[in-house]
């Protein structure tokens, strides 16, 4: 299959038509991947910025001004007149190039769908609580409980529904308060976790929800859309807050800088613009990034840096203060579908990931973006999709990544080494999200085109140097431990 992992209704294919290989970059990587720019750590002091806390109470104290729109557009029809399934003449199904997993399940519990799974998220603040998406238009709200002999069950508690095309994108509020789902039926609901109750609809995007992003800190909530807008409200109320509109293809991707107080949109016409979210105004547009649509992007937890990941097969660092790129990241052959800083904790050492389609996950130091590793187990296996760095202060050094051969891997960046594969799927994996618990018990949760959502659990150990020692298969978590 060709981008078999991109089912029509779930993105727009990622074509790699004229992708630039390494080769056909040269000498890149001996250019350097540093731009004229030195990288001290800063303390952000735009007088234009407004401070997080200062963003939250004036949503609560309705100071900012809420925006009417017009609805007489309805969101377009994804009917593209082509109900068949492409095929190239020659190439290979997926399972004859992976192999047949078939009869290996490491999994402790699964959940289904009718139709694939599309995104997941276990609640923050209490990891009994999962919440899954798919393209069967709806959600569902999930416990995880243990079983009297073992193992362990999802009940299903609230099914959540009301939208009227795929739920791509899933996503708990910081403090577990609401629950929001995005969908290709452009609007996002926000939903009470406790009760799976529907608060607020949010309507607004024209046509469909890319991807959705709520405050680090509050409850404001970011989408971006293929109407080429980002958008934001203010979940308590519904109420629209900000249209931040200056791109001229889809919103692809966005991030919270600075920790909250701006925000930063990549999209599929290769441009970055930065914002203010309190006046909806571009304070930086950097136009021709990359040579292709820009596909993924993460903020720096405190300097005022992005990185953006593109179809062109590389990642480039920007310094969001003057719009100027700083780093470039080679290595890679296809579209960069991730990237991530860690979660170091106070005394951890910074990196950065890049994940690609190419299969290799490559770890970069957070500071001065040099290359520390790569990881190539899901190369000729299946290209990345999603990873995500485990917590801090234990494991901010580990990652858990899902690909399209099915698998679950779990990484020690430090080491450069795959540690775990949990296997199960028998279809790409697109989502996953973990949670840490007590006595270093990881739980992973993966949504997969195979219709299904698998809970794996991991014993890790107390600490990262602990983890050889520890458990090195998969199994259940200890009585108690999900409580």
């Amino acid at each position: 299959k060709l981008f078999g992992w991109l089912p029509r209704k779930t993105r727009k294919a990622s074509g790699q038509q004229g992708a630039p290989t390494l080769s056909s970059r040269g000498a890149m990587a001996e250019q350097g991947r540093h731009g004229d720019l030195d990288m001290p750590e800063v303390e952000y002091q735009g007088a234009e910025a407004i401070e997080a806390d200062e963003l939250d109470a004036q949503f609560t104290q309705g100071e900012c001004v809420e925006v009417d729109f017009d609805e007489d557009d309805a969101p377009p029809s994804d009917d593209d007149g082509d109900d068949g399934e492409m095929k190239e003449e020659g190439t290979l199904e997926e399972d004859e190039v992976y192999g047949d997993n078939s009869g290996i399940d490491d999994a402790q519990a699964r959940v289904e769908h009718t139709d694939s799974v599309l995104s997941v998220a276990f609640c923050p603040t209490d990891r009994r609580v999962l919440l899954t998406g798919s393209q069967d238009d709806s959600a569902v709200l999930w416990s995880i409980e243990e079983q009297s002999g073992g193992g362990l069950r999802c009940v299903e508690r609230r099914r959540l529904t009301g939208h009227t095309d795929s739920v791509t994108q899933v996503a708990f509020s910081n403090d577990g308060k609401y629950a929001a789902t995005g969908s290709y039926d452009g609007s996002v609901k926000i939903w009470a976790p406790d009760t799976g109750d529907l608060i607020h609809t949010l309507d607004g995007p024209s046509k469909e929800v890319e991807w959705i992003m709520w405050h680090p800190k509050g409850h404001a909530i970011l989408a971006g859309s293929a109407d080429t807008m980002a958008w934001m409200w203010w979940a308590p109320t519904g109420k629209l807050m900000q249209i931040f509109a200056g791109h001229a293809q889809s919103v692809t991707c966005g991030s919270w800088g600075l920790g909250g107080k701006l925000i930063v949109t990549g999209s599929e016409d290769r441009s970055v613009i930065v914002w203010n979210p309190r006046g909806g105004t571009p304070q930086q547009t950097i136009r021709e990034v990359h040579e292709s649509a820009i596909v993924s992007m993460c903020a720096h937890p405190e300097a005022p840096l992005v990185v953006t990941g593109s179809e062109d097969s590389t990642a480039k660092v920007i310094q969001i203060e003057t719009g100027k790129v700083v780093a470039n990241l080679p290595g890679h052959d296809q579209s960069v579908e991730a990237c991530a800083f860690n979660n170091p904790g106070a005394s951890g050492m910074s990196l950065l990931a890049t994940a690609s389609m190419d299969g290799k996950i490559i770890v970069w130091d957070g500071k001065t973006f040099d290359l520390r590793c790569q990881m190539q187990d899901h190369v000729e296996q299946g290209g990345i999709v999603r990873f995500k760095w485990l917590p801090a202060p234990n494991f901010g050094c580990w990652l858990c990544s899902c690909a399209t051969d099915g698998s679950v891997r779990i990484f020690d960046a430090l080491a450069g080494r795959c540690v775990h594969m949990l296997r199960g799927h028998t279809d790409t994996v697109v989502d996953v999200d973990l949670v840490l618990g007590d006595g270093g018990q990881l739980a992973v949760a993966s949504a997969s085109e195979d219709n299904s959502c698998r809970i794996f659990t991991v014993t890790l150990g107390a600490t990262a140097a602990a983890a050889p020692a520890a458990a090195a298969s998969t199994q259940a978590v200890a009585a108690g431990s999900f409580a």
